[in-house]
């Protein structure tokens, strides 16, 4: 699979990142610092999978069918990004080092990933063009990517323009390594979360519950029909709890419409 930017970006851009934030971050652990850039890279040679639905009206019914490809880094929602930062936080409150630095570099790989706008005024393709753009400023600031873009102040997401989509993907590295240590260093009542967390999962299956039990006693296949979609809505449901839970090292949620490689 290709990236834009190339493996040798995406190293540079968190190399300087590192050196732009090292003194709010303070001193790394080595291991960590191996799986960051071991997992800036790795999305491109171990792959996460988006899952897709289509649903299909036929003779014999409604079908759901379900199917899976990679997920696209360029045009990637948030859900990857979110999700390994979380994951980052978990393994760095269960102590393992190297698979937090993983995690939050693969999280780093879609950021930087995300920088680039693949497509100009909708239909024009100018991916190799950035590409070429990107890899050519690189060697043209001599790796000084913090000195270039210092000075550089881009309010957009994402460019077609490859100096702007390398200070994007500077800015979007720092912020994650930033956000990632502040977080890190909020205190935890792990106790209180674990038992808000015991608290919603039990409403959650008392309210399923509920509605099965009362779509049975009536004997109404409509009321039937409405409990377990309610029952589904409920199960999919994720409080922000949850995500403290995860942060905290308690829980580990997947998004619904990937399959993570973690």
């Amino acid at each position: 699979m290709c990236s834009v930017p190339s493996w040798r970006v995406h190293k540079v851009v968190l190399s300087q990142a590192l050196q732009e934030v090292s003194g709010e971050l303070g001193s790394l652990r080595r291991e960590f610092v191996e799986g960051l850039f071991r997992g800036v890279v790795e999305p491109d040679e171990v792959p996460d999978k988006a899952v897709r639905s289509r649903v299909r009206v036929a003779r014999g019914g409604v079908r759901v069918h379900s199917y899976e490809g990679y997920a696209k880094h360029h045009t990637v929602d948030n859900a990857l990004v979110k999700y390994y930062y979380n994951l980052a936080l978990y393994y760095a409150r269960r102590e393992n080092q190297f698979l937090s630095g993983v995690a939050l570099g693969r999280a780093i790989h879609y950021a930087q990933d995300g920088s680039v706008k693949t497509r100009r005024l909708l239909v024009l393709d100018v991916h190799d063009r950035v590409e070429r753009e990107v890899e050519e400023a690189v060697k043209s600031i001599g790796r000084d990517v913090r000195r270039l873009c210092r000075d550089v102040k881009l309010s957009k997401e994402a460019s077609t323009q490859g100096l702007e989509v390398l200070c994007i993907a500077f800015r979007k590295t720092c912020e994650l390594l930033k956000n990632f240590l502040t977080e890190l260093a909020k205190p935890v009542d792990f106790k209180r979360l674990r038992k808000r967390v015991w608290a919603i999962r039990f409403a959650k299956a008392a309210i399923a519950t509920a509605a099965i039990l009362t779509a049975l006693a009536i004997e109404s296949i409509l009321a039937l029909a409405l409990a377990i979609i309610i029952s589904i809505g409920i199960a999919y449901y994720r409080p922000k709890t949850y995500y403290e839970a995860m942060k905290a090292g308690l829980m580990i949620l997947k998004p619904h419409s990937y399959k993570p490689a973690y």
